[in-house]
């Protein structure tokens, strides 16, 4: 598995505020970097974080046991309209299921955008309430910010536990 990125040190306590939980499947952490009620951003880190996080638990969970996705509100403040639809499509997606990247384009309302829909979910910054994992390329995996390995035993994770 690829080098996890997303450094925990260096977050502004005023703007955000970090903390995760161990994610044993994978080898690293999730890390939750929050702002008031609203989540900011998702990632993994192969740094542990300063404090631990009950909903970084629970979104771990999520994936490897099937429990249900925590409810929260993202901030998509500064994301522009295609960004939202699609983001809005693939948090639809099904645990188990998976769609094409064309697929996700067609349903956006931009056939052919299958690229775009790829780059959409590379810089996806609500990992797994935006379910990136999920789209797969019309043969194969496509591609995955965290690398592929990380991809396969999270859908093979939530194919086991539906």
């Amino acid at each position: 598995m690829q080098v996890l990125s997303g450094d925990t040190k260096g977050v502004n306590e005023e703007i955000g505020i970090a903390k995760g939980a161990y994610f044993e499947a994978l080898g690293c952490y999730l890390i939750v970097e929050q702002s008031g009620n609203k989540i900011r951003r998702v990632f993994f880190s192969s740094e542990q974080p300063s404090r631990s996080s009950k909903l970084a638990e629970g979104l771990v969970n999520h994936v490897t046991d099937g429990m249900p996705c925590p409810k929260v509100e993202l901030d998509f403040s500064g994301i522009k309209d295609f960004r939202r639809k699609v983001s809005s499509i693939v948090m639809d997606i099904p645990r188990g299921r998976t769609m094409t990247y064309g697929q996700v384009a067609a349903m956006a309302g931009h056939p052919g955008a299958a690229r775009a829909v790829g780059q959409v979910m590379a810089s996806n910054p609500f990992l797994i309430f935006v379910p990136c994992h999920r789209v797969v390329a019309k043969q194969g995996l496509g591609g995955f910010a965290w690398g592929l390995e990380a991809k396969e035993r999270m859908l093979e994770a939530e194919a086991a536990n539906p």
